[in-house]
């Protein structure tokens, strides 16, 4: 029986060339087996088993058992399916598609062909995010009233998808489903209102904030964008207490600051490898071993939100 999973890449995406392939070959149950380029003079010569000139053919390809998609995010439904069809188990990244029903079209054809399908929210796999869970479940907080959680980065590199909207470009699409996800992930259920605005340059929004109310009355704030300097935060407040995350999307040493009554109590956090760790549990999932995987209900959450702050612009 075999302890190791064949992994293929379709297109060489710099998410999948500087990040993925580098994790796949750093976990212990997975090996890379092949990429698949159109354009196969930017594939390293002889670095893989396999390299494939389209996508289908790394699909048809028996000795092939786990996919990862970094596409266009208007690519993603399109292949997530194919690969499903092929009898492949599917990590892609995020946002797994354009709108909740592209992501339950997906959901079902996994459910159907019995086959694994995950987002790829790595920040997920972070000895932050332990924490995080952690703080949570020991009630330091009290009841919660308000989420705040910024991501965003000057973008300035010319010629890229993220600002084409044909392709699913924007920032809510590329950096905003991660707040979206973070919130989720707190409250683990939908918003009953929202309020958006955003800035937009060439059809895509680059500067986004939105506010969801929940049925509590929690109110969680998001932001995100590609045109200002940087920033990677999030605060939790409740009724007895308030989280403060610094980078809560990062895998570097940190510490989170928990500020209750007593004081302010400092959280060391180790140093994460998210990447790997996303590999090597998807991968267990595979082989049938204990593992964490992101829910597909998880999954069509995100989307649902983002469908709600779309229909809010």
């Amino acid at each position: 029986m075999s302890t190791v999973v064949n992994w293929g890449v379709l297109g060489y995406a710099r998410i999948a060339k500087n990040s993925i392939i580098p994790a796949i070959e750093r976990a212990d149950n997975a090996r890379l087996y092949g990429v698949a380029s159109r354009n196969q003079a930017e594939l390293p010569v002889g670095e893989w088993a396999q390299s494939y000139g389209d996508y289908a053919a790394l699909l048809a390809d028996p000795a092939i058992q786990a996919v990862y998609i970094p596409l266009p995010n208007s690519l993603h439904k399109e292949w997530v399916l194919r690969a499903l069809a092929a009898g492949k188990h599917v990590l892609c990244e995020k946002p797994i598609g354009l709108t909740a029903a592209e992501a339950q079209e997906m959901q079902q054809a996994a459910v159907q062909h019995n086959r694994l399908l995950m987002e790829a929210f790595m920040y997920q796999y972070t000895d932050r995010v332990r924490v995080i869970k952690q703080v949570l479940a020991s009630g330091a907080l009290g009841e919660l009233r308000h989420i705040n959680v910024s991501f965003r980065f000057l973008l300035d590199r010319p010629n890229t998808i993220k600002m084409q909207p044909a392709l699913g470009g924007g920032a809510l699409y590329d950096v905003g489903c991660y707040p979206v996800n973070f919130i989720g992930m707190v409250t683990g259920r939908l918003p009953v209102r929202c309020k958006a605005l955003c800035e937009t340059d060439q059809g895509v929004d680059t500067n986004l904030s939105a506010l969801l109310q929940y049925d509590d009355g929690l109110i969680a704030n998001i932001h995100c964008g590609f045109n200002a300097f940087g920033r990677n935060y999030a605060e939790i407040i409740g009724t007895k207490g308030m989280l403060i995350i610094d980078k809560p999307f990062l895998d570097d040493a940190g510490a989170l600051h928990l500020h209750t009554a007593e004081g302010v109590r400092e959280l060391p956090v180790s140093e994460s490898d998210r990447y790997q760790a996303e590999i090597r549990h998807f991968s267990s999932a595979v082989l049938n071993q204990p593992s964490r995987l992101i829910p597909l209900e998880e999954t069509v959450r995100n989307m649902q939100v983002l469908d709600m702050i779309h229909a809010a612009l």
